[in-house]
């Protein structure tokens, strides 16, 4: 392996253009080294964009590149299993986006086949990471804000259309309200397109 990792994209989602790759391009251990869409005009695109230098018409071609360290993948909420199982079947560690699935069996599932081959699976929740997280942690853990016994905290995010993919439910996406008015899930699918 180089002295960097060597991140493979799988997908051109508006969240990996947006947040993860120039967050990627960052860091000082690792590089974007591809991306790959389900067409390779839109992974050419893509990669023309944020300056990529290589580009996947697919995302078996991705997987199969032995100059790939690791992938990240922001496919929408219903592919994260397969696509992250097929990356441990490669040997290559995931970060994938939230949620991690579709439910809790199929969560299982993921963790067990990268388990099974030894390799790295990341669910990508940027808050336990980001500084102010750090800083509130830091402050709990010396006191400065007193005692606590229960802390409740929720992670939103606008969806500005009905027609957002986040909102799919065919997509693992969308949310659900039991019978007493609650909601029960919500979920952040990415769109590869």
């Amino acid at each position: 392996m180089t002295d960097k990792i060597r991140w493979g994209i799988l997908s051109t989602a508006n969240i990996g253009r947006r947040r993860v790759i120039p967050a990627f391009k960052l860091a000082r251990n690792g590089v974007v080294a591809a991306v790959a869409s389900r067409s390779l005009e839109r992974a050419q695109a893509f990669a023309a964009d944020l300056d990529i230098p290589t580009a996947y018409g697919s995302y078996e071609e991705l997987l199969n590149d032995p100059n790939i360290n690791a992938i990240y993948n922001p496919l929408p909420n219903s592919e994260h299993a397969l696509w992250s199982i097929r990356c441990a079947e490669a040997g290559k560690p995931v970060l994938c986006e939230k949620p991690l699935a579709s439910d809790a069996a199929e969560a299982q599932h993921m963790v067990d086949a990268f388990a099974s081959r030894g390799v790295l699976l990341a669910e990508g929740f940027m808050y336990r990471f980001h500084p102010q997280a750090v800083k509130i942690k830091e402050m709990v853990e010396n006191g400065a804000l007193g005692t606590f016994n229960t802390i409740n905290a929720t992670f939103t995010f606008p969806i500005r259309t009905e027609d957002d993919i986040r909102m799919q439910t065919g997509l693992a996406g969308g949310w659900r309200v039991d019978g007493c008015g609650l909601l029960l899930h919500q979920c952040d699918a990415a769109d590869d397109g």
